[in-house]
C-alpha cells in the first residue's frame, strides 16, 4: 500500500464529509471544496446545474452525486475504528456518495480519460441525471456510477430492470479484481444516476465503494476498501470493456404476468396490470388488490367504483414502523390516498425511501426471492 495514495483518499474523504450537504447545497460543496483544493478550479457546469470534468477522448462516463441523504446541514464528527470511519451517532456520514466523489477525484488526478459527472439531487429522485439523460449525446458506450453499498458488487440490474450486460459486468469485475478485490455481478441494484441513462447508453452499472448503513446515523465507510478500489480503477482498461446490452430493449429481472412500458412513478399507474407471479402478500405492505389484477378494464366498463383498504407504514422515529390507513381508488389511474395521524412529511406521498429501508431492515430477507421482489416493487413505487 502506498502511504501517499492512502493519505490522499482518506484526507479527501474526510474533507468531503466534514459536514452534510443535502439537496440544494451542492453549489456550496463545490465552492468550499474548490477553495480547499479538493475540486479542480476548472470544473464545469452544464445547463442543468450538474458539474463535470472531461479528460481526453473516451466513450466512458464516470458518475457520482454531490448531495447527502438528509434534510439539514450539520457538522460531522468522525469516529475511527480501525479501517472503519463512522460518526458520533448524531448525524449521517455522507459516504453515500462522497466515497464515489473521492474515487473520481483520484482518477482525475491521474488523468484517466473519461467524462466525469457530479450530479445534484440524486437522493431526491436523480434530478440532475434525469435532466442530463434527456440531452446526452449518443456517443457513449458506458456509464459507471460509484454509489453502491458493500465491497463486491458490479450491478447488472437496477430496480429489477437490466442496466448492463453480464459480459460487461464480469469483464469489469475481472479488471477490478486484479487489484486484490473480490467483485462479482449483482442483480439487486436499487437505483442511482446511471439508471437514468439505460435508454441512451448500453452499459450502465453501479460499483460498491465500501460504505454501509447509508441514510442512517450508523453509516460507515471502509476506507481501506476505498483506497484499494481507487488504485484498481487506475489500471482498468475502461475503453475496451465489452459493449453488449441492447439499449433499445427492456429486460426485467423477474417474470411478470403482464407488463407495459408506462413510466409513471406511482405503483398504481406504473403499468403493472397484473400481479407479479412470485409476489407474496405480507403484512408489512399488504394491499388487497382484489380484481384489480384480474381485469383492469373492469373498473372502466362496469361503471362501478371499487373500494380498497390498504396498509402502509412510516417510521415513528424510534426505529419502529407505525401503520397508516389508506382508502379507496375509483379507477386504476385515479388513486386517492388518505392517511390518518401521520406526520406532515408523509402527507400525499406513497412510501418514502426511509420507510422502505426500515421495512427492508426490519422485515425482509434479501436472500429470499419473494422478499427481494417485494423490495423492488416498493422502490419502483417511490413518488418524488
Amino acid at each position: 500500500m502506498s502511504k501517499e495514495s492512502f493519505n490522499f483518499i482518506k484526507n479527501t474523504f474526510i474533507k468531503l464529509t466534514s459536514k452534510t450537504y443535502p439537496y440544494g447545497y451542492e453549489d456550496e460543496l463545490v465552492e468550499e471544496m474548490t477553495e480547499a483544493g479538493v475540486f479542480p478550479k476548472n470544473l464545469e457546469k452544464d445547463i442543468h446545474g450538474n458539474y463535470f470534468f472531461k479528460i481526453g477522448e473516451s466513450r466512458t462516463i464516470f458518475a457520482s452525486h454531490l448531495d447527502t441523504a438528509c434534510k439539514d446541514q450539520v457538522e460531522v464528527k468522525h469516529q475511527f475504528q480501525g479501517n472503519i470511519i463512522k460518526t458520533d451517532g448524531k448525524s449521517i456520514l455522507g459516504a453515500d456518495d462522497k466515497a464515489g466523489v473521492t474515487i473520481m477525484l483520484w482518477m482525475m488526478k491521474h488523468q484517466i480519460p473519461g467524462l466525469y459527472y457530479f450530479f445534484f439531487g440524486e437522493e431526491v429522485g436523480c434530478i440532475g441525471s434525469s435532466l442530463r439523460s434527456k440531452t446526452i449525446e449518443q456517443n457513449w458506450d458506458r456509464i459507471i456510477s460509484f454509489d453502491r453499498r458493500g465491497n463486491n458488487s458490479v450491478i447488472t440490474h437496477q430496480s429489477s430492470t437490466r442496466s448492463c450486460s453480464d459480459e460487461f459486468a464480469k469483464a469489469l469485475a475481472k479488471e477490478l479484481n486484479k487489484g486484490g478485490l473480490s467483485y462479482k455481478t449483482d442483480s439487486t441494484g436499487v437505483y442511482t444516476d446511471s439508471a437514468e441513462f439505460v435508454s441512451q447508453i448500453s452499459e450502465c452499472t453501479n460499483i460498491s465503494v465500501g460504505y454501509n448503513s447509508e441514510h442512517t446515523f450508523n453509516e460507515s465507510q471502509d476506507i481501506l476498501h476505498l483506497h484499494k478500489l481507487a488504485v484498481a480503477c487506475l489500471n482498468v482498461d475502461w475503453e475496451n470493456l465489452p459493449t453488449k446490452r441492447d439499449k433499445n430493449k427492456k429486460e426485467s429481472l423477474y417474470d411478470w404476468d403482464s407488463y407495459d412500458s408506462r413510466t409513471a412513478t406511482s405503483w398504481n399507474s406504473r403499468g403493472f396490470s397484473r400481479k407479479p407471479k412470485s409476489w407474496s402478500n405480507k403484512n408489512y405492505h399488504n394491499y388487497d388488490y382484489g380484481q384489480y389484477y384480474d381485469d383492469e378494464d373492469y373498473y372502466h366498463n362496469s361503471g362501478m367504483s371499487k373500494q380498497r383498504k390498504a396498509r402502509t407504514y412510516y417510521d415513528s422515529g424510534k426505529g419502529q414502523l407505525k401503520e397508516m390507513e389508506v382508502t379507496s381508488f375509483k379507477t386504476t389511474t385515479d388513486v386517492d390516498y388518505k392517511y390518518e395521524s401521520v406526520k406532515d412529511k408523509f402527507l400525499n406521498t406513497s412510501l418514502s425511501k426511509e420507510e422502505i429501508e426500515v421495512i427492508k431492515n426490519q422485515y425482509l430477507d434479501m436472500n429470499n426471492p419473494d422478499d427481494r421482489i417485494s423490495y423492488e416493487v416498493m422502490v419502483n413505487s417511490l413518488v418524488y
